[in-house]
């Protein structure tokens, strides 16, 4: 991928998040090594991922990268981190104050940028038929307060799978509940691709919704 001002922004957000969380987790640890480390290994995986577009076509470049830092940190500390702390380390990451901005902002559930979705989505879906694209299948709710997503190819698996760590892409899944939480929504979903399913089926229903399921 090329290193446009979507990776440089990501880059910037996130690894200040990490490393804080690294070094409390590990105050004795030899932190200024994994930071090193930490930079070499993105650096290297992003040259390495095949570009999908930028992000003005293709927002899912945001996750890509995000997932492309998460496992560079998890490299960068060779062998140390388990399973556990990965999963805290990418809750600690999207609950940092960057992203509760970011995420807090957004509406996703005006009519008409639910039909520009539509729109770009397939527009998404056409810019690059790499592994590492998603493909995304976008359908606007029964009235404005939701809408409905499936994945049915992810760009994170791939990444998984290249660098032999399907096992860790389970734990990405849960910045969705999250980031939707953060928007005002509730995120229902039945199975996921990085957990052998056939699709991700994303229902997302906004919090005061009467399609909320109690």
């Amino acid at each position: 991928m090329k290193n446009t001002i979507c990776e440089k922004f990501m880059w910037c957000a996130m690894k200040g998040t990490i490393l804080k969380f690294l070094g409390s987790e590990w105050p004795d640890g030899d932190l200024k090594s994994i930071r090193s480390r930490f930079r070499e290994e993105y650096q290297k995986m992003r040259a390495e991922v095949d570009d999908i577009g930028p992000m003005t076509k293709n927002p899912l470049r945001i996750c890509l990268t995000g997932g492309i830092i998460w496992l560079a940190a998890y490299e960068a500390c060779d062998g140390k981190m388990d399973e556990e702390l990965f999963s805290r380390m990418i809750t600690n990451t999207m609950e940092s104050p960057v992203f509760r901005m970011a995420f807090g902002a957004k509406d996703p559930f005006d009519r008409k940028k639910q039909e520009k979705k539509v729109a770009a989505f397939k527009t998404a879906n056409e810019i690059s038929g790499s592994e590492f694209n998603w493909h995304t299948d976008y359908t606007p709710g029964r009235d404005e307060t939701e809408y409905f997503c499936t994945y049915r190819r992810c760009g994170l698996c791939a990444l998984g799978r290249k660098y032999g760590h399907p096992e860790l892409i389970p734990y990405m899944c849960q910045m969705d509940y999250i980031s939707i939480d953060m928007m005002g929504a509730v995120l229902y979903r039945t199975q996921t691709l990085a957990a052998g399913g056939e699709c991700c089926d994303f229902h997302v229903v906004k919090k005061d919704s009467k399609w909320i399921k109690h």
